[in-house]
C-alpha cells in the first residue's frame, strides 16, 4: 500500500495503531463513574460538581467532533493522531498528579480533546484505506474499540478501586499510551488526501456555541430538572445555534461540516440507526448499574462483572458483524440488531426485586448483541453513497448525531427515573409510624422508575426497527451528491 505521498507503508500496522489508539482513549469514558462516591468523599464535593466529569467531557467531545472533518481534511493524518494522543496523554497526567477536583476536571477536559478527535478518525481512516467489500470488516474491528471499550470501563473501574488508588484509573492509562504515541509517529501515515480549505471562524463560533449549549442543556437535565430555566434556556439556545450554522453551512462550496449528505437517505437512515442503538445501550448501561447496586446492594465492581459477559460477546460479535456485511449487507443486520435490541431491553422493564442475576445477564447479553450487529456494520453502510472527501464528514456527521443523541437519551432515562420515582415515593410522614410500609413502598416507588426507563429504552428499539426496514437491501454505490 502507498500513501498520498506515494510512498509505501504497512496497512496492517496503520490499522493496529489506530484499534489500539482509541481503544485506550475511549475506555476512559466510562471508567469514572463508579469512583464518583470515592471522589466525592476525598474532595468534600456534592454529586452534582462530581457530574461535570462526564459532562464536561461530553461537551468538549461534542464540540470537537464536527471540527474533525475540517481537520482531517487539512492536516496530515499523522499529525492529527499523534496531536490527539499527546492532549489525551497530558491530560492523564494532569488528573493523575492532582491535589484538587479542578485539576482532575482540567485533565477531563483535556482527553476529551483527544477523545472527540480520536472516536472519527478510526472511522475515516478504515473507510478509506479499505475497499468497499472489506469495510464491514474493518468497521467492525472498529466496533470492538468504539463499544466494547466504554462497556469495560465499569469493571475494570471497579477491579481497580478495590485495589488500588483513584489516581491509577488515571495512571494505568499512562504507560500505554505514551508507547502508542512513539508506535504512532511511526506507523501512522498520510492516507487521507488533502482538500485545503480556509477556517471558517464564524462556523467554529457557530458550532461551538449550539452543540455545546444543547449539549449542557440535556446534561443539566439530571440536576435541575426539565422545568429549569437553565435547562430550557440552554436548549433553546442550542438549537438557535444549530439552526444559524445550518443555514451558514448549506450553501458553502467547503464547508466545516458538509451537512447536505443528510440529503442522501442511505446516509441518514444508517446513521440514524446507529445512533438510535448507542443511545438505547448508553442508557441501560447507566440505568442497571444504579438499579444493581441501589436495589440489589451490589458492589461496583459486582455490577461491572454482572453486565461483563455482554460487553465481551459485544466485541466477538462486532467481528462476526463486519464480515457478515460484506456479505449480505446492512438491511438484514439492521433488520436483526434492532429486533434483538428491542427483544433484550423490553424485559428490564419487568425487573423485580428479585430477578434471577443470572436472567439479568442473559437479557443484556441479547441486547448488546443487538447493538453489536447495527452499530459499525450500520456505519459502513452509512457510507455506500460517499465518495473522497465525503467519507471524513460523514463520519464526523455520524459521530456528532451519536453524541448529540447519547446525551438526550441519557438525559431524558434519567430524568424519566428521577421524576417518577420521586412521585410515587411514600411521605416521610411513614417512616416513622410504619417504617417497614416506608421501605416496601420505597423500593415500589424505585422500581416505578427503572421500569418507565427502561421502557423509554424500549421504544427507542422499536423506533430504531422501522428505520431498519428503509435500509438498502445491499450496499451498493449510488450517484455522489
Amino acid at each position: 500500500m502507498v500513501d498520498t505521498n506515494g510512498k509505501r507503508y504497512s496497512q496492517l500496522w496503520l490499522t493496529i495503531t489506530l484499534i489500539l489508539g482509541t481503544f485506550s482513549t475511549a475506555l476512559t469514558t466510562n471508567m469514572l463513574v463508579t469512583a464518583y462516591p470515592t471522589l466525592m468523599t476525598k474532595f468534600s464535593i456534592s454529586s452534582a460538581t462530581v457530574q461535570w466529569l462526564t459532562t464536561g467531557s461530553l461537551l468538549v467531545m461534542g464540540i470537537m467532533i464536527p471540527v474533525s472533518a475540517w481537520l482531517l481534511n487539512n492536516f496530515s493524518l499523522r499529525l492529527i493522531y499523534t496531536s490527539a494522543l499527546s492532549c489525551f496523554l497530558f491530560g492523564l497526567i494532569i488528573s493523575y498528579t492532582a491535589n484538587s477536583f479542578q485539576l482532575i476536571l482540567l485533565g477531563r477536559l483535556v482527553q476529551a480533546l483527544g477523545i472527540g478527535i480520536t472516536f472519527p478518525t478510526i472511522q475515516t481512516v478504515l473507510l478509506v484505506i479499505y475497499p468497499p467489500e472489506k469495510r464491514g470488516a474493518m468497521m467492525g474491528l472498529g466496533g470492538i474499540v468504539i463499544g466494547l471499550a466504554p462497556a469495560l470501563g465499569p469493571t475494570v473501574s471497579g477491579l481497580i478501586l478495590d485495589n488500588a488508588s483513584w489516581r491509577d484509573l488515571f495512571g494505568m492509562m499512562i504507560p500505554p499510551v505514551a508507547i502508542l504515541l512513539v508506535l504512532a509517529i511511526f506507523t501512522v501515515r498520510p492516507v487521507i488526501p488533502l482538500k485545503k480549505s480556509a477556517i471558517d471562524g464564524w462556523a467554529i463560533c457557530l458550532s461551538t456555541i449550539g452543540f455545546g449549549s444543547l449539549l449542557y442543556g440535556f446534561s443539566s437535565v439530571g440536576k435541575y430538572g426539565w422545568g429549569s430555566s437553565i435547562v430550557i434556556i440552554s436548549i433553546i439556545i442550542g438549537l438557535i445555534f444549530i439552526a444559524l450554522f445550518v443555514h451558514r453551512e448549506w450553501p458553502q462550496a467547503e464547508p466545516l461540516l458538509n451537512i447536505r449528505l443528510l440529503k442522501i437517505p442511505s446516509f441518514t437512515i444508517a446513521s440514524m440507526i446507529t445512533a438510535l442503538a448507542n443511545t438505547a445501550m448508553i442508557g441501560i448501561q447507566v440505568v442497571l448499574p444504579m438499579y444493581l447496586q441501589d436495589v440489589r446492594g451490589l458492589t461496583p465492581l459486582q455490577s461491572g462483572l454482572t453486565i461483563l459477559p455482554g460487553a465481551l460477546l459485544y466485541g466477538v460479535i462486532s467481528l462476526i458483524s463486519g464480515n457478515a456485511y460484506d456479505r449480505i449487507g446492512g438491511r438484514r443486520l439492521a433488520l436483526m440488531g434492532t429486533f434483538l435490541l428491542t427483544l433484550g431491553t423490553l424485559p428490564f422493564a419487568m425487573l423485580t426485586q428479585h430477578t434471577p442475576y443470572s436472567y439479568i445477564i442473559m437479557e443484556y447479553v441479547v441486547l448488546m448483541s443487538g447493538v453489536a450487529l447495527v452499530a459499525m456494520p450500520l456505519t459502513a453502510a452509512s457510507s455506500v453513497d460517499l465518495r473522497g472527501i465525503q467519507l471524513s464528514h460523514g463520519t464526523a456527521i455520524n459521530s456528532t448525531m451519536r453524541q448529540i443523541m447519547t446525551s438526550m437519551g441519557t438525559a431524558v432515562l434519567g430524568s424519566v427515573l428521577t421524576n417518577i420515582t420521586s412521585q410515587t415515593k411514600p411521605a416521610k410522614a411513614l417512616l416513622h409510624s410504619a417504617p417497614l410500609a416506608y421501605r416496601s413502598q420505597t423500593y415500589a416507588a424505585a422500581m416505578h422508575g427503572f421500569h418507565a426507563a427502561f421502557l423509554v429504552a424500549t421504544a427507542m428499539g422499536i423506533i430504531g426497527l422501522i428505520f431498519a426496514c428503509f435500509v438498502k437491501k445491499t450496499p451498493k454505490a449510488g450517484d455522489v451528491q
